[in-house]
């Protein structure tokens, strides 16, 4: 894929001194000796992965997690030697390949751990695998139940080595979530009776960026992992976990006015004419639309920073332009003029969460999608 050029004006920048905030913030909230786990997988939530990982790493992060086996690789080639959880697990004819890259596998399948453990014998290595536990996500994973058959039929062989359980929380950063609370128990128990029949598993791990905002209880204590993703990036896992922590939105995506016109009271804007004006105003045109990754379902629902000031979205979000109301601002902005779309201007900041609300989504796929239309720079 060819991706062109930004035009001049318009720029998606990402403030690593805020991502290093955001994970001193949210280490501050753990249990002494938890360990972390800086999630970059999606290009680090759209924010760069290189970059990010590498001041994650600078900042003492003791492990870096992404999804897929691809994005392990990138970051290998990219130079980053240090731990490497791999959140999917790998197809078995994958399996050399896990060898060679050095990361650890989040596993819930037999045949892919015997082909780990056939690949890493064969090189002379010890793969380090987790064993994924579904407690109630109901996505992927080995029954509770079966956890500890699997632990125990795994032991014997060479090759490998299953150094912690995983799990996810489906409904984390709820405080008092039942279902939170019943899968931290599941989780919990299965944790502490393994390690009482002799697995040590330091690297387990339950919680995420929920979990570590609003912890649940009987959440497990170190030896473990939290895979903290959103909460890095300034953005929230759940309304609950709002103010628990000074996060600090790292993305800031602007523009300049493209063109500013007048607007005859009763005259329609944008596609569908789902809005006109109820008398005489003045319209702004931005040179970005959901090709760039702004939400379209955000339409006549957002708004934008001009001067430090909140002005509304009007009109249906398109391809590459979209429109704004200027009424009360005076003087009256000129072509030129920055504009904010997310991030601080002045005393005012539109956050991750605020956008993905205006959108009827959440902040992680609004970052997801302005990071992969527009590369980020960072500063």
């Amino acid at each position: 894929m060819t991706r062109a050029a930004r035009e001049p004006g318009t720029s998606l920048t990402v403030e690593l001194d805020a991502i290093a905030h955001n994970l001193a913030a949210v280490r501050s909230l753990l249990e002494p000796g938890m360990r972390v786990a800086g999630v970059v997988k999606a290009d680090a939530y759209g924010h760069g992965m290189l970059p990010v990982s590498r001041r994650l790493l600078a900042e003492g992060v003791e492990a870096l997690a992404v999804a897929l086996l691809s994005e392990a690789r990138v970051l290998r080639k990219g130079g980053i030697a240090a731990p490497v959880m791999v959140l999917t697990d790998p197809w078995p004819d994958r399996a050399g390949e896990v060898v060679a890259l050095g990361v650890m596998p989040v596993i819930d399948r037999w045949q892919t751990l015997e082909a780990l453990a056939a690949a890493g014998d064969a090189a002379g290595r010890t793969v380090r695998c987790l064993l994924k536990v579904d407690t109630g996500m109901g996505r992927l994973g080995v029954e509770p139940r079966q956890a500890l058959e699997f632990l125990e039929r795994a032991a014997p062989l060479r090759g490998v080595e299953l150094v912690g359980l995983v799990s996810h929380l489906a409904t984390a950063g709820e405080p008092g979530d039942a279902h939170a609370a019943r899968q931290t128990r599941r989780f919990a128990e299965l944790l502490a009776q393994a390690r009482r029949q002799g697995f040590a598993l330091p690297d387990s791990s339950l919680c995420a960026s929920g979990g570590s905002l609003v912890p649940p209880p009987v959440a497990p204590g170190p030896p473990c992992l939290v895979r903290v993703g959103i909460a890095l990036y300034g953005g929230l896992p759940s309304p609950g976990s709002r103010g628990v922590a000074q996060l600090r939105t790292a993305m800031r995506f602007a523009t300049r006015l493209h063109a500013v016109r007048p607007l005859r009271a009763g005259q329609p804007v944008s596609y569908g004419c789902t809005w006109s004006a109820p008398e005489d105003t003045w319209l702004g045109v931005l040179p970005v639309g959901y090709a760039d990754g702004y939400p379209r379902a955000a339409s006549n629902r957002a708004q934008v920073l001009i001067r430090g000031r909140r002005v509304p979205v009007r009109g249906r979000v398109c391809m590459n332009l979209m429109m704004v109301e200027l009424a009360g601002l005076e003087p009256l902005p000129q072509p030129g003029e920055e504009v904010v779309l997310l991030g601080r201007q002045g005393k005012e900041e539109i956050t991750l969460d605020q956008l993905g609300g205006w959108a009827g989504t959440i902040g992680y796929e609004v970052a997801c999608a302005l990071g992969a239309a527009n590369p980020p720079l960072h500063v």
